[in-house]
C-alpha cells in the first residue's frame, strides 16, 4: 500500500504518536524510509491489534494505524476549551446571577493558593461583595483599573493565570 517516501513518512508519524501515546509498539523516527526498523514497528502494531505480523503495510493495516492514530491524538489532546464571552462588551453587574459569574469565582477560588492574601471565593453564582472584593484584588495583582467588574480584560487576565497556575501545578479539582 505505502509506497513512496510521503506515504512511508505518514504512516511512520502516524505509528510514532501511536508509540509516544500508548507505549505498545516501538519508537521510530519519520524519514520516509521502509527500512527494518519501520518493518519491525509495523509488525510489533500488527501483532498488537490482531492483523498478520508480516510487517508490509496493506490497506487493513493502514487504516488500522490511521484509527489508532486519531484516537492517540484525541487521547492526548488538551480538553475543549470554553468561550464564555459571547459578547466582548459584558461587563457584570451588582447582583447579577449567571454561569460566567460562577466560573470566575471557579477560577478565583482555585487562584486563592497563589496569592498570599487571597481568600478562597464561595461558588454562588452571584456576583457579590465577596466576588467584587476578590475581582478588585485579582485586578490590582495585574495592573488593571480596580472596579471590581469582570469584563474581558480582566477574564483574560484571570484565564491566563488558571492555565499558567495548571500547567505548573497538573492542578485537578
Amino acid at each position: 500500500m505505502a509506497e513512496s517516501a510521503k506515504e512511508i513518512y505518514e504512516f511512520q508519524y502516524m505509528l510514532r504518536k501511536i508509540a509516544l501515546t500508548t507505549g505498545e509498539i516501538p519508537l521510530i523516527t519519520p524519514d520516509g524510509i521502509y527500512d527494518a526498523v519501520t518493518r519491525e514497528a509495523v509488525r510489533a502494531f500488527q501483532t498488537q491489534n490482531s492483523l498478520p505480523p508480516t510487517g508490509n503495510v496493506n490497506k487493513e493495516t493502514w487504516d488500522s494505524i490511521f484509527e489508532k492514530y486519531k484516537e492517540s491524538v484525541y487521547a492526548s489532546s488538551m480538553g475543549e476549551p470554553i468561550y464564555p464571552f459571547t459578547d466582548p462588551s459584558y461587563t457584570s453587574s451588582d447582583g447579577e446571577k449567571s454561569d460566567i459569574i460562577i466560573l470566575i469565582q471557579l477560577i478565583l477560588s482555585a487562584l486563592s493558593v497563589v496569592y498570599d492574601d487571597f481568600e478562597e471565593v464561595a461558588i454562588t453564582g452571584v456576583n457579590d461583595e465577596a466576588t467584587v472584593a476578590a475581582l478588585k484584588r485579582f485586578q490590582s495583582y495585574h495592573q488593571l483599573p480596580e472596579t471590581g467588574v469582570l469584563d474581558k480584560r480582566t477574564w483574560d487576565a484571570a484565564a491566563k493565570s488558571f492555565n499558567a497556575y495548571y500547567n505548573d501545578t497538573n492542578y485537578t479539582a
